[in-house]
């Protein structure tokens, strides 16, 4: 009892907070209820448990989700690995080096941030046709690479805090700017790298609306545009299988999440130090 009265106020906190964590799962596990069920328990029990579990509605939306997924993985690899390398480089320059108009050029990236995305989305749209890039792979891939803005101001405020006398050092030994660059400054921002790259991943996998206007064809199709399409467009599935799709869409995220969340929260936590 005297732990209950010392405790009292953490108990009652970590109960609320539970309540909320409760509520804010139901969706999920709705969904993967739902995603279980044939025509004929939609109908007659949607929220409830029942039997048998129909795993065939995996095996249909796997069909059709199957090269979306891959679609995904080949965008989100390629576009982070450019942009991070891009602007980290360009980050590195604005942090370590003195030239005219730095500061003009750095804040004129910062601009990008404030303008609402929907607002590029002509421009853009018009470029990649212009490209002939339209349905491919890579009317996804060189949008989301030159999304750099957030990734530049993040790892120049860490670059900017490094401690001048490590550089100096290895100018000493004989080491260049890239050298420097590569085997200093990029050991050292490994976790706000880390966390840029699941942000990017994040942002990317759940995107409808840059994909909807380019890449609407088989070819290029991810999965988020996938899972509309198989539930909204031509197909038409039982309810079940387009739940199952949406559940397979979203899995691989859950799993990054699981797995990532300590390295992301440090990252993060290291930016906002160095800042």
């Amino acid at each position: 009892m005297s732990y209950l009265r010392r405790n009292a106020g953490q108990i009652v906190i970590y109960a609320i907070l539970a309540v909320f964590a409760l509520i804010t799962f139901v969706p999920i596990l709705t969904l993967i209820n739902l995603s279980f069920k044939d025509v004929y328990q939609f109908g007659a029990n949607p929220m409830g448990i029942t039997l048998p579990l129909v795993f065939a509605n995996y095996e249909l939306a796997w069909q059709f989700m199957r090269d979306p997924l891959w679609h995904n993985i080949v965008v989100g690899a390629v576009s982070i690995t450019a942009s991070l390398a891009m602007a980290s480089l360009t980050a590195f320059i604005f942090a370590r080096f003195e030239f005219p108009g730095r500061d003009i050029i750095f804040y004129g990236f910062l601009l990008i941030l404030f303008v609402p995305g929907t607002i590029l989305l002509v421009p853009t749209f018009q470029l990649i046709v212009q490209m002939k890039l339209h349905n491919t792979l890579w009317a996804l891939i060189l949008p989301y690479t030159a999304h750099q803005s957030l990734i530049i101001f993040v790892l120049r405020s860490f670059f900017a805090e490094l401690p001048t006398e490590m550089f100096d050092a290895a100018k000493v030994d004989g080491a260049g700017t890239l050298q420097q660059f590569w085997r200093i400054a990029i050991p050292l921002a490994l976790p706000a790298l880390s966390a840029m790259a699941i942000f990017q991943i994040w942002w990317i996998w759940n995107d409808y609306a840059w994909p909807s206007l380019v890449a609407n064809s088989t070819a290029a199709r991810t999965v988020v545009s996938a899972v509309i399409f198989f539930n909204d467009g031509m197909y038409r599935p039982e309810p079940g299988a387009g739940m199952a799709a949406a559940v397979i869409a979203a899995l691989p995220m859950v799993v990054l999440f699981i797995f990532t969340m300590r390295t992301f929260v440090a990252g993060l936590t290291a930016g906002a130090v160095k800042q």
